[in-house]
């Protein structure tokens, strides 16, 4: 196209007929945008997820509760494993891989830091067992009421695993579950830390206790209750609960997201 002091003069091909624009100049053509239309919300759904974290929360007490009711003489542990705790542990899992829940996002962080605080309290307690003396280690027997058996290495393993991740895991998810739910996730490290450590003592620590000195096979099946393993004990469930807690400050931000609903406490704005 020649240009003439600034102005454009758009090109003809001497053959084209009159009115006909060359197709390197013809107009842009604006495009025809058609309306949006959002759609209505969608109601939420809230009695599935009620209904879930009830099963996890029945599922995180279950293998404690295995332990007391074999000490008091009520149902063997292997009963309640095999028949109640296995079954519905194994029905959480394909729930979670088939119908995916925000919900067990919180689960799996509740899992890992459970394990992960109940390692830090072995890493005491085993210490204070077999290099110190100062009291024994029941797990291993604890393994034989699972596998209907007296092999002590099978024992262990079987009570180790149970203890890792039915005790532990389930404490934290179960924790977990409920801290965001009375709002610790919009709460002070100090809040949080505290409400771990004393939910750590009680019911947790207190219900072994408890387990212990009611029961007639309690002293004989599990530990002798002296002023050593009374604070022993204690000092385990206390380094558990911070452990727990130190887990749940560092991941609240991506906790938070994932629940539904305000917090049963209500938080104080600044």
């Amino acid at each position: 196209m020649p240009h003439i002091l600034g102005t454009t003069v758009r090109d003809t091909h001497e053959h084209d007929p009159p009115g006909r624009v060359s197709p390197d100049v013809a107009p842009a053509v604006s495009p025809v945008v058609s309306p949006v239309v959002e759609s209505a919300p969608k109601p939420v759904r809230h009695h599935w997820t009620f209904a879930r974290i009830g099963l996890y929360l029945l599922l995180a007490s279950l293998p404690l509760l295995a332990i007391s009711a074999q000490v008091f003489g009520v149902v063997p542990m292997n009963t309640t494993g095999a028949l109640v705790i296995i079954p519905l542990a194994t029905s959480l899992a394909v729930l979670c891989v088939f119908a995916p829940h925000p919900i067990d996002r919180i689960v799996g962080h509740g899992l890992g830091w459970g394990m992960f605080a109940c390692l830090a309290y072995d890493v005491f307690r085993l210490d204070t067992v077999y290099l110190l003396g100062l009291w024994g280690d029941f797990i291993p027997k604890m393994g034989t009421w699972l596998h209907s058996g007296t092999d002590s290495r099978t024992g262990a393993i079987v009570g180790y695993l149970w203890r890792y991740f039915g005790d532990g895991g389930g404490i934290g998810i179960a924790f977990f579950l409920i801290a965001l739910a009375a709002g610790l996730q919009h709460r002070s490290s100090r809040t949080v830390l505290l409400a771990f450590v004393t939910f750590a003592v009680f019911p947790v620590w207190a219900g072994l206790i408890g387990t212990v000195a009611l029961s007639d096979r309690g002293q004989r099946d599990m530990f002798p209750l002296t002023p050593t393993t009374i604070t022993l004990s204690l000092i385990g469930h206390l380094i558990f609960g911070l452990v727990l807690g130190l887990g749940f400050l560092r991941a609240r931000g991506r906790l938070a997201q994932h629940w539904p609903w305000p917090p049963l406490i209500p938080v104080r704005s600044r």
